[in-house]
């Protein structure tokens, strides 16, 4: 049900004697987090302009009192619109009054609320406050509220509030979300988060994150080699800003420092990589220092972060998949990381929460997979799988057309560059190997020093792109199976990209069977299977890219649910 986004009358009796009416504004310190978020928008926008008003030869107080007037106006709003926000706990819902000109309340009901999320920045500790995110599961705008700076009581109080409301409510399906199947009564659910004497169930540690295991994540984390390009695109940028002659010479300064010999090659290489896996570990240990996953009742609590410690609520009988990942470096290494498929997209607003949403296990032991999974997840019996090979044997359908497209493609580029050169040779009356782009009037010049056959150079480009594919089917062919097990249950495993995937779910989870196969696959009866997932973070499907048609048939029956009547179909391991 989406939250409304209008003002509602409490309804009902102080018997629980927990209402506020009043209306309560966050405390100042909430301004740093707005005029910081807004900053990050107009220091660009600010610096765009400085390059725009240079152009137009504006005197130098001119362009001073623009930037300042923007500032103090920016600034001033930011105070305004702190000043009319409100919230309240009404009886049963809470409400959020905002807007200077149009005024908007944002009401979600107790019994809607999927999560209470809080953030405990490291400048609002000593002040004993904190940020609160309400998720009501939704991904329309007014689906969750955010309240920075406020007391760090509420978020246990309107907690409170929403497990009372859940555990109250007479119609189960209507105080979860649409998802939830019939397999999963929310009523059996909300009643785990009780102790059986009307209190709050209790929170059990169910896993800790060494600072061994966050290093063993950074290191592992080939992800840390984005930031080169990123890197390289803030030093671009900087010609706009910096004076052109002031860049060229520093960019020739580092060019030729770093390339005076094969050792100041290699020594600038290495001291690149060192220093972005110097950033992974410290961007790493702020994101999962003490990283601590709780169970509490139904629920999951995730806690992470050095200097902003976060709370993360997963209700279980929300999640749709169990996904184990493995990347090659960590498959060598014996490590996993785990992720929760959900069927809501979750309250985060930044890139970074929108990546991690679901994730309960950043990096573990092979060892200690299965054992932490099943104190963590009683409910879903994770245990290693004996899986079905369903790739064997049918390598062919696989590696055949990348390595034909990669033959094709760097085939082409040779006999391109050499009729080239052969043409340029016979124009010039030079041998084919001294053929350069130019005629041969400007030999000092770049095109008249530039060899055409060392545009051979360019195949490297499909023959790169070609293994790439050629070494992910590979891995497809040596990993694609499944496993039907007890209570509908199924898990696959395959692999996305250069990593490896384990996926574990319901077949209630299951949207539709999607059978694919090609002309010349017809008479091999080899198909292509996908079975989509309601699932908005993370993998939402179930996907084989070569099935022979009679295990095709075999999991369309399971998942359709033909043949119950005579008993499950299943594997046992």
């Amino acid at each position: 049900m989406v939250p409304s986004r209008t003002t509602t009358p409490a309804s009902g009796s102080m018997a629980r004697g927990i209402s506020e009416h009043s209306w309560h504004r966050t405390h100042p310190l909430s301004l740093i987090f707005d005029i910081y978020g807004w900053g990050r928008w107009i220091i660009g926008f600010v610096v765009s302009m400085l390059v725009v008003f240079s152009r137009f030869h504006l005197s130098f107080r001119l362009v001073c009192a623009i930037t300042a007037a923007t500032l103090i106006v920016g600034v001033v709003f930011r105070v305004a619109a702190w000043s009319a926000r409100r919230y309240r706990l009404d009886d049963d819902a809470l409400t959020v009054r905002s807007g200077l000109f149009t005024t908007t309340r944002t009401t979600i009901p107790y019994d809607h609320m999927h999560a209470v999320n809080v953030s405990s920045p490291m400048i609002l500790r000593p002040f004993g406050l904190v940020t609160m995110t309400v998720d009501s599961g939704g991904s329309s705008d007014g689906s969750s509220i955010t309240l920075s700076a406020v007391p760090a009581t509420l978020p246990d109080r309107l907690e409170r509030l929403r497990r009372d409301a859940t555990a109250n409510c007479d119609m189960p399906r209507a105080c979860a979300d649409g998802t939830v199947t019939e397999g999963d009564a929310v009523t059996e659910g909300d009643a785990d988060d009780h102790d059986g004497r009307g209190g709050a169930a209790e929170r059990i540690l169910v896993f800790r994150a060494s600072i061994r295991d966050t290093l063993l994540f950074a290191v592992t984390d080939l992800g840390f080699l984005a930031a080169l390009a990123v890197l390289y695109g803030f030093v671009q940028n900087l010609r706009d800003v910096v004076p052109g002659n002031v860049y060229d010479s520093a960019q020739d300064s580092v060019i030729r420092l770093s390339t005076h010999s094969t050792l100041s090659i290699v020594l600038t290489i290495v001291l690149v990589l060192a220093s972005m896996l110097v950033i992974s570990i410290v961007r790493s240990l702020m994101r999962y220092y003490r990283f601590e996953v709780w169970r509490r009742g139904g629920e999951l609590i995730i806690v992470r972060g050095l200097v902003t410690r976060k709370s993360v609520t997963i209700p279980v009988r929300h999640i749709q998949t169990v996904t184990i990942r493995q990347s090659v470096l960590r498959r060598l290494l014996h490590l996993s990381s785990v992720q929760v498929g959900l069927a809501t997209t979750g309250a985060s607003h930044d890139d970074e929460d929108r990546r991690m949403h679901g994730g309960i296990l950043p990096v573990i032991a092979d060892r200690r997979l299965y054992g932490t999974l099943r104190n963590m997840l009683p409910e879903w019996d994770l245990a290693r799988p004996r899986v079905r090979r369903t790739a064997r044997g049918l390598g062919r359908y696989l590696l055949l057309a990348p390595l034909l497209g990669t033959l094709v493609a760097v085939t082409a580029i040779v006999i391109g560059v050499t009729a080239f050169a052969a043409y340029r040779a016979s124009q010039t009356g030079i041998p084919m190997t001294a053929a350069t782009l130019s005629d041969g009037a400007d030999s000092d010049s770049l095109m008249g020093a530039f060899r055409v056959l060392w545009l051979l150079w360019l195949a490297l480009i499909p023959a790169s792109l070609g293994g790439y594919l050629v070494l992910c089917h590979w891995m497809k062919l040596h990993s694609e199976g499944y496993a039907l097990l007890d209570d509908g249950r199924i898990v696959v495993t395959g692999a996305r990209g250069v990593g490896f995937v384990t996926m574990f779910t319901h077949r209630s989870r299951i949207q539709c069977v999607l059978r694919r196969v090609l002309p010349w696959r017809v008479a091999a009866g080899v198909e292509s299977l996908d079975l989509p997932l309601f699932v908005m973070n993370g993998y939402s499907w179930l996907r084989f890219s070569v099935i022979r048609s009679d295990e095709v048939q075999r999991l369309h029956d399971w998942a359709s649910g033909a043949g119950e009547a005579s008993g499950p179909v299943r594997d046992r391991g």
